[in-house]
């Protein structure tokens, strides 16, 4: 789950990193009046999750209350990179000595968390790499140590070791590290990371990005969740308890394991035929289970097909065909369902299918090539 880059510096702000006076404003009259109150210059910043929104026009200025609004007024229902913005931060425009990129991202190759710095902010740190990689430093964290001195004091030289400014960046990776480990998060960012001319380090952009599968225990994020951000289908599946990934294309497959899926997926495509959807019932599925997923994918209007590859262990293939056949009341007659069982109980499934009139195959090439040509013939 990504956060918008108020809702980060809200959390930034909770756990004491500066960030700068504004606010978040859905109509040009809010932002004239925050304008007005913080009497200063602004910066106005589309609240939209993308990257390089300074360049596509997403991040403007204005000297005055009127301009402020005038912009803003421009900004709000445009499309930004497709995306459009509903809302816009206003908050002060401060005057900068230096810029600074820093992050603590998981990295899932090395399996470990890394904390990176840079003496250039502002740009995608992809660009930072390759223009100036001599100016990054990455440290992989010990889990078991967790942060710790050692590691912070590395990225002093990147500071021109300046002991003030290095101080301060010293408790700014300690409470960014503290909220990584606190929110959950995949990466937490800040860039830039500015030094303003009184010398105090504050965050002028924030990313936040949070393991959804943690979303159980971080009871805020049903406050900062934008569900207009998640696909339409995906968000039935959550609710009626699967995890549902919408793609391109016409078939639905409901299979009990990720990796079976994504099997099915590609001998799919090798019959040039794209996936609307896949639905995982995990292991142990139940027929109760069965029917509610059927009733989750068929509201998605790109399905023409529906595709159930079931390996059976711990989950029956018995229990899954009881599932099917109930299921067939609420999938419209027009629907093709293909069934595929392999494992325990396969024969008592296959049974329980052909009482309802459906043929279940034993090899899932067979499956893919069947419900391939019953969409094909329409």
């Amino acid at each position: 789950m990504k956060l918008y880059e108020y809702q980060a510096k809200q959390i930034f702000n909770k756990e004491n990193i500066a960030i700068p006076k504004g606010l978040v404003v859905d109509s040009f009259k809010k932002a004239a009046e925050v304008a007005y109150d913080l009497n200063t210059k602004v910066a106005i910043k589309s609240q939209v999750l993308i990257g390089g929104r300074g360049k596509a026009g997403g991040i403007k200025f204005a000297s005055s209350p009127k301009e402020c609004e005038n912009i803003t007024n421009q900004l709000i229902g445009s499309k930004l990179k497709g995306a459009i913005v509903k809302e816009v931060l206003v908050e002060e425009r401060l005057s900068i000595q230096r810029e600074f990129y820093l992050s603590i991202v998981l990295d899932r190759k090395m399996k470990k968390t890394v904390i990176i710095f840079s003496a250039f902010g502002g740009m995608d740190i992809e660009e930072i790499s390759k223009k100036h990689p001599e100016k990054i430093i990455k440290v992989y964290i010990e889990e078991l140590l967790e942060i710790q001195e050692f590691y912070i004091n590395r990225f002093m030289p990147l500071v021109d070791n300046n002991r003030d400014i290095f101080l301060k960046l010293k408790e700014i990776i300690k409470k960014l590290y503290f909220i990584y480990k606190k929110y959950d998060c995949l990466i937490v960012e800040i860039n830039p990371l500015v030094l303003t001319d009184k010398g105090d380090l504050i965050a002028l952009d924030g990313k936040m990005e949070i393991d959804d599968n943690a979303r159980y225990r971080q009871n805020y994020s049903i406050d900062i969740w934008d569900k207009d951000e998640e696909n339409p289908i995906e968000l039935i599946g959550k609710k009626a308890g699967f995890v549902v990934i919408k793609l391109k294309g016409n078939i639905s497959i409901i299979s009990n394991g990720a990796g079976l899926a994504l099997f099915t997926l590609d001998l799919l495509h090798k019959y040039n035929m794209g996936v609307a959807n896949i639905l995982d019932l995990s292991g142990g599925a139940t027929s109760e289970k069965v029917i509610r997923a059927a009733k989750v994918v068929i509201q998605d209007k790109d399905v023409k097909g529906i595709l159930f590859n079931i390996f059976g262990g711990i989950t029956r293939c018995d229990e899954i065909a009881r599932g099917i056949a109930g299921a067939l009341k609420d999938i419209p007659k027009d629907l093709p369902v293909i069934c595929r069982l392999q494992g325990t109980n396969r024969e008592e499934g296959i049974s329980i299918l052909k009482d309802v009139d459906l043929n279940a195959e034993t090899d899932l090439e067979e499956a893919v090539k069947s419900i391939v040509l019953r969409i094909n013939r329409g």
